[in-house]
C-alpha cells in the first residue's frame, strides 16, 4: 500500500513538472513574441555626388584692321562677311580702320598683339612694311591671316593669304580690254589709283603683260594717286582727260576710282565705248555705268574676304588646323552678264 502511494505521488510529480514545463515554455514565446524585435540598422543614403564642374568655355577674340573707310562699298561688304562668321561661330570680333594711314595699321596691330587677342586679320597694303608686325603676332601665338598681300617672309602654313595674285587678277582684266583695244592702233591708256599701293601696281602690271600678250602697241600714263575722296577723284580725272583728250582707255585701279573714271566719261559727254573704260569692283556707280555700255569691271567675292579670314582664324586658334591660302574667285562683268550679279551685290556678297 506504501509502494503504491508512493509510486502515484511520483506520477503526480512527474505531471505536474510536466505541465510546469510547457506553462514556463509558452510564456517563453509569449515574452519572445511580445519582445519587439530589433530594427535591422538603416541603410545609410548614398552620398549625393557634387555635379561635375563644366569645362570653361574658351572665348576667342579677334581682330580686323582694315586699312580703308568702313562707309566705302567694298570694304562694307569684307566687315559683314567677318561679322557673320564671327556671330555662327560665336566669337568675340572688333574692327579697326586705319582710313588709308598705313602707320595706323601697324599702331593697331601692335594694340591688339599688347592686348593678347587670338586672333588678327589685316587687309595688308604693305607687306614688307607690316612683317616686324606679324612676326611679331606669330612669335606670342596669334594667329595673324592676311589679305591684298602676303608675308614676304612667312608662308602660307603660318600666316594664310586670303584672295588671288593681284597681278593674274590684272591679266585678267588687260585680256578683256586687249579685245576692245584690238582697232586703235596705239592706245593711250591712263591708270587711276587711291594711291601708290602693291595691289594698284600689281594690277597694273597685269593689266600691261596681258596687253604685250596679245599684241597690243600702247603709252601708259603713270599712276595717279587722286586719294580716297570720290569727288576729289573725279576732279583730278576729268582734269586728265581735258588736258589729254586723245585717250583711248582709262582705267580704274580701285572701288573709288573705277566709278569716278566712268563719272567723268559720262560728265564730259563722252558716248560709251567712246573711250574704253574698265577696273575694279562693283560700287553702285559702276554698276550704273557698266549697265549703261561705258565699259567693265572685274568682280570678286567680297564677302568671302572678311568670312574666309574670320574661319581661318578659328580653326587655327581652337584646333591648330593649317589652313593654307584660301583663294576667292573672279571674274568679268560688262553689259552682257551684269544682271545675272545684282541679286549678288544687294545681298553684299560681290
Amino acid at each position: 500500500m506504501k509502494k503504491l502511494f508512493i509510486c502515484l505521488l511520483g506520477v503526480i510529480f512527474m505531471l505536474s513538472m510536466t505541465f510546469i514545463g510547457v506553462g514556463c515554455k509558452e510564456e517563453a514565446v509569449e515574452e519572445v513574441a511580445e519582445a519587439p524585435a530589433e530594427e535591422a540598422p538603416a541603410e545609410e543614403a548614398p552620398a549625393e555626388e557634387a555635379p561635375a564642374e563644366e569645362a570653361p568655355v574658351e572665348e576667342l577674340t579677334f581682330t580686323f584692321i582694315d586699312h580703308g573707310d568702313p562707309a566705302d562699298p567694298f570694304h562694307a561688304k569684307i566687315i559683314k562677311g567677318w561679322n557673320e562668321a564671327g556671330e555662327k561661330l560665336g566669337v568675340t570680333t572688333n574692327e579697326q580702320f586705319a582710313y588709308d594711314e598705313f602707320a595706323k595699321t601697324i599702331d593697331y596691330t601692335d594694340a591688339a598683339i599688347a592686348a593678347e587677342v587670338d586672333g588678327i586679320f589685316v587687309f595688308s597694303v604693305d607687306a614688307e612694311g607690316l612683317q616686324p608686325s606679324v612676326q611679331k603676332a606669330v612669335d606670342q601665338g596669334i594667329e595673324v591671316v592676311l589679305m591684298s598681300s602676303r608675308d614676304p617672309v612667312l608662308g602660307p602654313e603660318q600666316v594664310p593669304f586670303i584672295g588671288f595674285d593681284l597681278e593674274e587678277q590684272g591679266y585678267v582684266l588687260g585680256k578683256y580690254l586687249a579685245k576692245q583695244l584690238e582697232d586703235s592702233g596705239v592706245a593711250d591708256i591712263g591708270f587711276f589709283a587711291e594711291f601708290n599701293a602693291p595691289y594698284s601696281q600689281m594690277r597694273r602690271a597685269g593689266i600691261l603683260r596681258a596687253l604685250d600678250d596679245a599684241g597690243i602697241e600702247y603709252v601708259a600714263a603713270d599712276i595717279y594717286e587722286v586719294g580716297v575722296d570720290l569727288g576729289v577723284a573725279i576732279d583730278k580725272t576729268k582734269s586728265y582727260m581735258i588736258a589729254n583728250p586723245d585717250t583711248d582707255a582709262l582705267l580704274g585701279m580701285g572701288s573709288l576710282t573705277t566709278p569716278a573714271c566712268a563719272m567723268v566719261l559720262e560728265e564730259l559727254g563722252y558716248e560709251p565705248g567712246e573711250v574704253k573704260w574698265a577696273g575694279f569692283d562693283l560700287a553702285p556707280e559702276t554698276i550704273d555705268a557698266i549697265e549703261a555700255g561705258y565699259g567693265a569691271s572685274n568682280v570678286d567675292e567680297v564677302f568671302n574676304y572678311g568670312f574666309y579670314a574670320c574661319m581661318a582664324l578659328y580653326l587655327r586658334a581652337k584646333y591648330d588646323f593649317v589652313i593654307g591660302d584660301l583663294p576667292v574667285a573672279t571674274t568679268m562683268v560688262d553689259s552682257t552678264n551684269i544682271e545675272g550679279f545684282l541679286a549678288w551685290v544687294e545681298l553684299g556678297i560681290k
